[in-house]
């Protein structure tokens, strides 16, 4: 695996962010993860100081429950940093799992020593700050999308934004995404097989 090729995606990513960053700071002590579909990147309560770069393929976050039920958080698409944000800066462990849901790669490397030399540069911190902008935006959005949208429409917007999976995702796993029992969504499948 060339690591000059994974870095210059990680170069990118924040590129289309803000121009004109200085590449020059960056150094970077990187370990390709090779992910089949399963594996995971992070465990919930590991405790764990590196950033995670998903270069291919689709990640799961989530959480169980004290009585071991599953909630799935949120899926992200490559290319995308990964990781737990309570890990990498308090050192607490962190409060869910991220699985790979199809073959994927990845790299990690250490996130406060990439950080420190990163952010001494305006424009990788003014990218960096759009790009917590986009997490903040996307959870806003589901979280108007769960107060205010129909199951149903969740579910087809579900379908929308990850295609790909509403034939591969197990069932309770779209279910616990868009907050619903799987019941549920076997009635709004059979619905929507129905109406069109």
């Amino acid at each position: 695996m060339d690591k000059q090729y994974l870095k210059q995606q990680l170069m990118g990513f924040f590129d289309q962010y803000q121009t004109g960053i200085n590449w020059a700071l960056c150094t970077l002590d990187i370990k390709v993860r090779i992910l089949k579909k399963g594996d995971c990147l992070l465990k919930q309560g590991d405790k764990n100081t590196d950033m995670f770069f998903l270069c291919s393929g689709l990640l799961r976050y989530y959480s169980l429950s004290e009585n071991g039920k599953e909630y799935t958080q949120t899926l992200i698409k490559a290319p995308k940093l990964a990781g737990s944000t309570r890990a990498l800066t308090l050192g607490q462990p962190a409060l869910f799992t991220i699985e790979a849901v199809s073959d994927s790669i990845a790299f990690s490397f250490p996130w406060q020593n990439f950080y420190q030399k990163m952010s001494q540069d305006l424009a990788f911190t003014q990218a960096y700050a759009k790009f917590l902008e986009s997490i903040f935006i996307t959870k806003e959005q589901k979280e108007h999308a769960m107060v205010k949208h129909s199951a149903t429409q969740r579910y087809l917007d579900f379908c929308q934004e990850f295609a790909e999976l509403k034939e591969v995702l197990p069932k309770q796993q779209i279910a616990s995404y868009i907050g619903i029992t799987p019941i549920a969504l076997s009635r709004i499948r059979a619905t929507l097989k129905e109406d069109f």
